[in-house]
């Protein structure tokens, strides 16, 4: 309650509890460029496109400056900040297929798209190839710039035509359709990999899946591959028989040692023996009484020229 008189209109003046300093005015020329920094990446977000670029997993990033072209030097997978003057087209260095078959779930393009090659007798094959293969992440950039993304249309495919078709003309059919076609793959593997390695791709396989070859001559190869399977099982089978048969030589060559080496054994023995008795005639009616003894007799007789009875009972 405010009693008369005791009032003062006139507010006491207080000290404040924490003095107000005045703000430097260099900080606030800074935080008039940093907003007037802000406003202008802003307008530029909004011309060009924004400032932050995601790069996937397996990717990279390569960048384009609107005023000075493709820049050295790729963006990692992760978040990235560019000017917005800077554009970012994004790269898969994974591996990749490129595929060119007769079946039409398989091939890239639209269309009968299956390899036509020469022999070396002059014979017309048709191969259905899968090329498996990955960019090299520090030549991407190279890549953008002298290919573009349409990169396996403008290179890849054709070196796998060229190349193909000139490791064929070096083969037979019989070569490319038979046990050598994972060798014949290894060949075309090798000059694919060289014509590409120097525009920054890496050929990691290749694949014949399937080789078409005219009718009278894949039958003509059928039969002679079966013929050569014919002929490997029957070598096969002489080389079973001819070990069974060399296993029972040497299996009655050791019965026969054994033989030999038990008759010889045996007639050392009575070698021995006779010189034995020669040397003491009474040997033998030793070893004759040791022989019966044991036994359920209750005489024994030793030959007669001796004339003695033994009682065994005693």
């Amino acid at each position: 309650m405010v009693v008369e008189g005791e009032w003062d209109p006139v507010p006491s003046k207080r000290t404040p509890d924490f003095p107000i300093k005045e703000i430097p005015p260099i900080v606030g020329k800074i935080s008039r460029l940093i907003g007037v920094g802000f406003i202008i990446l802003i307008i530029f977000s909004v011309m060009f496109g924004s400032i932050f670029v995601s790069v996937g997993a397996g990717e990279v990033g390569v960048k384009f400056n609107q005023f000075g072209g493709v820049e050295e030097g790729e963006l990692g997978e992760g978040l990235h900040i560019v000017p917005p003057w800077v554009s970012v087209t994004k790269y898969s260095v994974r591996s990749e297929t490129y595929t060119m078959s007769g079946v039409e779930d398989e091939r890239m393009t639209a269309g009968e798209d299956q390899i036509k090659a020469l022999t070396a007798e002059g014979l017309t094959v048709g191969l259905d190839i899968t090329v498996r293969y990955r960019l090299i992440p520090d030549e991407v950039s190279t890549v953008h710039q002298t290919l573009g993304t349409n990169y396996a249309e403008k290179i890849i495919r054709p070196t796998i035509r060229s190349s193909i078709r000139e490791v064929v003309s070096t083969k037979t059919a019989l070569e490319v359709y038979g046990e050598q076609r994972e060798a014949v793959a290894g060949e075309m593997l090798t000059n694919i990999a060289t014509a590409l390695q120097k525009d920054g791709i890496v050929v990691e396989e290749v694949l014949v899946r399937n080789v078409v070859l005219p009718t009278r001559v894949a039958e003509a190869i059928e039969a002679k591959l079966q013929a050569d399977q014919e002929a490997q099982r029957m070598i096969f089978v002489k080389q079973k028989e001819q070990l069974e048969a060399e296993r029972k030589i040497i299996e009655a060559n050791g019965v026969a040692n054994a033989t030999i080496a038990e008759a010889l054994g045996e007639a050392e023995a009575l070698r021995i023996i006779n010189e034995q008795l020669a040397k003491n005639p009474n040997l033998i009616n030793y070893k004759y009484i040791q022989m019966l003894q044991g036994q359920e007799i209750q005489t024994m007789i030793v030959p007669t020229d001796q004339g003695i009875i033994l009682d065994a009972s005693k």
